[in-house]
């Protein structure tokens, strides 16, 4: 059943329908408010996410026990959200970047804004929080040197003859399946790289070439590509928009141009596309795909 949340996103915590949870959140505490079931993704003991769908609220832990950080969908009037008491809009605005930020000293508040255009709106507000960990225990001086673990198994990555195919195929496992984590964030990735300054307002109309790189460079473990049924282009899509967040999916710069690649996913039997011609989707259909344009 869907819950609506009342949400004040405050330098001490989050005040949810006038309590305030403290940082760091428990996500036991997060789940005690909605009427639905829990979905848990655990990739490990000590990585995943916590989801209630139909309540549109997602919160991601590194410790399976507090929320890193916490998603709420606000388009639509799914959820009241409120900065410090004041409407979210005062502090984001309906038009600007896709991916405007503020730092308030326990983390970050990040909005999520739609494309741009004349009906461009906020669509979510995502609370990260800086959840602290215990500090290690310091080792007897006494300590024999532990051996050194196994190697483990080698995991195959995949060759990809299109990098723009690669980017399709790590739009469903990293942002729709979450089978390849962690995802890919834009704004750690400037946050972490001290070598230039990066301007995401100026550069942000076409792929920033860094974070274009890291996508080439990025392995994909090929038996993940066997989980892989269908594949969606989008000019919205989650990986443009961390490669170039104020594209305006008007130039062909994230068009397929080889899809030898459609081998390498056994599974496959559905795309959705842009920029390509009906002699291109005929071959893929020949192959046992139902190809569409977008």
């Amino acid at each position: 059943m869907k819950t609506t949340l009342s949400v004040d996103i405050r330098l001490d915590g989050i005040e949810i329908n006038g309590r305030l949870y403290t940082y760091p959140i428990l996500l036991t505490e997060l789940d005690a408010l909605f009427d639905e079931e829990v979905e848990k993704y655990d990739r490990s003991k000590t990585e995943g996410f916590w989801a209630w769908f139909e309540s549109r609220v997602t919160a991601k832990h590194n410790d399976g026990v507090h929320a890193l950080s916490v998603k709420f969908l606000v388009e639509d009037g799914a959820h009241q959200v409120r900065i410090e008491g004041r409407p979210f809009d005062a502090e984001f605005g309906s038009t600007g970047p896709t991916y405007p930020n503020r730092d308030f000293g326990n983390g970050y508040i990040l909005a999520r804004r739609t494309e741009p255009g004349p009906d461009q709106h906020v669509k979510e507000i995502t609370v990260e929080q800086k959840v602290p960990r215990q500090a290690a225990k310091q080792k007897p001086a006494a300590a024999k040197p532990k051996a050194k673990p196994e190697p483990g198994p080698v995991v195959e990555a995949a060759e990809f003859a299109d990098l723009n195919f690669k980017l399709l195929v790590l739009q469903s496992l990293m942002y729709e399946t979450e089978l390849l984590t962690p995802a890919f964030s834009l704004h750690d990735f400037v946050a972490e790289h001290s070598d230039r300054e990066f301007d995401v307002d100026a550069e942000g109309h076409a792929p920033i070439p860094e974070v274009l790189a890291h996508f080439a460079a990025l392995p994909v473990p090929r038996a993940l590509l066997t989980e892989i049924t269908e594949l969606e282009q989008d000019g919205g899509n989650e990986i443009y928009m961390q490669i170039a967040p104020l594209w305006d999916g008007e130039d062909d710069v994230f068009d397929v141009a080889d899809f030898a690649d459609v081998d390498l996913l056994p599974k496959l039997r559905s795309m959705t596309l842009i920029g390509v011609d009906e002699a291109t989707l005929d071959t893929l259909r020949t192959k046992g795909i139902d190809a569409e344009l977008l």
